[in-house]
């Protein structure tokens, strides 16, 4: 069977306390393509961070790595307090949503990632759209790209119609201190949406560079990194980087922060491992990933806080992406965009 590697779950899961367990078993859940244990627990829990309930009582059938699963599998999903068991789509559509605006306008950057072409279409569009259309939204999405994150961000404070803006990756914001002033500016003044994706984001080099296999934080000691601006520096403060005097320095996209990597002008760069093994194909033995420094994190979409008309959107839209979630679609889309792009 073909197994699913997740781009985005590369970190091991710690198992669960055992008086998390149930002992019975509610549901069996058939593994489809994009699935992950998270996604699963996500599904049926309301938290990703509870997967190792499903991995405990799965481990036979998993096997070593909770990371990787197979299409077809049978996942026994544990009883739990809480558990929300799947919905059928017809009873969804019965549910009272919100009344949104008439007029309105979605931004996101240019350039092209898996996770959004260059025309528009991809896994974060294809999701945003079905979860504005099952919170509410009855009309087509009207998509402008635009150069860079500031950019955007100024359109969404000047025009009260430019509501939502994606993909974001959310930063710490409990670290404000240590934060860019972009990413603190997100804190600050933006709302963010629910996840509407999970990636994995992790640290890139030369396989020549001495930070090559680094696990030590002080190989980074006034370093040269790259971020596209489709990221923020979250990484970094995650992972104590930014405290080692790095320079920053932002590329319009990731390709010019490798070119800037081969070049020697970058030391390292902040990248997913799905945008990596998408783009980068020129020569895989040339840039190597930090195994020590990947995260897992979120995509979202980010509404600003003083304009009500985007809050009641982006309830909406959270309100659409549990539907979607809990029915099933978003794994259709999922599987759909990854079905394309792979086979």
């Amino acid at each position: 069977m073909l197994k699913i590697v997740a781009f985005y779950a590369l970190s091991l899961l710690a198992l669960a306390p055992a008086s998390a367990m149930a002992e019975d078993i509610c549901d069996t859940y058939s593994v489809a393509r994009g699935d992950t244990l998270r996604l699963i627990a996500e599904r049926y829990y309301g938290a990703r961070d509870l997967s190792p309930i499903l991995y405990e009582a799965n481990t036979v059938t998993v096997g070593e790595n909770p990371n990787i699963i197979e299409i077809g599998m049978e996942i026994a999903v544990p009883c739990r307090d809480g558990i929300q068991m799947p919905l059928a789509s017809a009873f969804l559509a019965t549910t009272q949503t919100a009344t949104l605006p008439q007029e309105q306008r979605f931004l996101t950057k240019e350039g092209n990632t898996p996770f959004m072409s260059a025309n528009g279409t991809g896994i974060i569009p294809d999701l945003l759209g079905a979860a504005l259309r099952q919170g509410g939204f009855r009309q087509e999405l009207n998509l402008e790209r635009t150069g860079s994150s500031e950019a955007i961000l100024n359109m969404t404070r000047a025009d009260n119609n430019a509501l939502l803006s994606f993909p974001w990756i959310m930063p710490d914001c409990a670290n404000a201190g240590n934060l860019s002033n972009l990413s603190t500016d997100l804190c600050s003044n933006y709302t963010f949406s629910d996840p509407i994706y999970e990636i994995t984001l992790g640290m890139f080099t030369l396989a020549s560079s001495n930070l090559a296999g680094s696990n030590n934080i002080e190989d980074f000691i006034e370093k040269n990194l790259c971020i596209p601006q489709f990221h923020s520096d979250d990484l970094l403060l995650r992972t104590g980087i930014l405290d080692m005097g790095v320079r920053q320095f932002q590329a319009p996209d990731l390709m010019a922060c490798f070119d800037g990597l081969i070049s020697g002008e970058f030391d390292a760069v902040v990248a997913d491992y799905q945008s990596f093994a998408t783009y980068y194909t020129d020569d895989p033995a040339e840039i190597v990933d930090i195994p020590a420094f990947a995260r897992p994190s979120t995509l979202h979409a980010i509404a600003f806080t003083q304009n009500p008309e985007a809050m009641v959107v982006l309830r909406s839209t959270n309100v659409g992406l549990q539907r979607i979630l809990v029915s099933g679609e978003w794994f259709k889309i999922v599987n759909d965009n990854l079905s394309a792009r792979f086979n």
